[in-house]
């Protein structure tokens, strides 16, 4: 099914990249087989069994990247996006830069299948919000839904080191968007420590979720 799938996603390249459509169709199918994986070690296979996306549109300028996704996912028209903003998934369109430009803006990114990997957690917050049965504001703060993306992709799992009481406290109290290598230690760490990703993937909507992660830390 996978293959069928990317088979028959739209890809939309710039002109001078349309020669590589074999490379991203790879890129695709390496992803949804990442999350494949993923949804079916935790039981979730079923609900990555039908498509995330309708089409992929990549982009070699990021600025053209930064005006697409303002316009699909409604924000002010010139809005200055982080330059490490990359990928999104809105409204059912796939949008990222070249391997490339994320290489160039997002150096610390740069691991072992690096952009297969950003794909997958794209589709991963989709991912997520199906477990949810599609109530995105019960993903919790950023540090969490960003840090479920990336360990379902398996990012920055490389140089993995827990982290104390205090530093996962600083995470928990981030408010704006931080360093994601700091999220995927934090969710990694926490979801190791819970007896059920399941179950811990339900306590951002509970209105004791800072105590419950409170109880897990406090003997670290």
């Amino acid at each position: 099914m996978t293959a069928g799938f990317v088979l028959e996603t739209p890809l939309l390249l710039p002109q001078e990249h349309v020669s590589r459509q074999n490379e991203f169709r790879d890129y695709l199918q390496s992803a949804h087989i990442r999350l494949n994986a993923f949804a079916e070690r935790h039981g979730w296979g079923y609900l990555a069994d039908k498509t995330f996306i309708d089409s992929w549109e990549i982009y070699a300028e990021k600025p053209a990247f930064d005006q697409r996704l303002c316009s699909l996912s409604g924000l002010p028209a010139g809005t200055i996006l982080p330059p490490t903003f990359s990928a999104a998934l809105e409204r059912r369109v796939l949008l990222s830069v070249t391997p490339e430009i994320y290489r160039k803006n997002y150096p610390q990114g740069v691991e072992p299948e690096f952009y297969e990997r950003l794909i997958c957690h794209e589709l991963a917050h989709r991912l997520h919000v199906r477990i949810l049965e599609g109530n995105e504001d019960a993903m919790g703060p950023t540090w969490f839904f960003e840090g479920f993306a990336l360990f379902a992709a398996d990012q920055f799992s490389g140089s993995f080191s827990p982290y104390s009481a205090e530093e996962l406290r600083k995470v928990f109290s981030e408010v704006k968007r931080g360093d994601y290598r700091r999220y995927a230690i934090a969710f990694r760490q926490l979801a190791g420590m819970t007896d059920s990703l399941a179950d811990f993937l339900t306590w951002p909507a509970k209105p004791d979720f800072m105590e419950r992660l409170e109880a897990v830390i406090k003997n670290i």
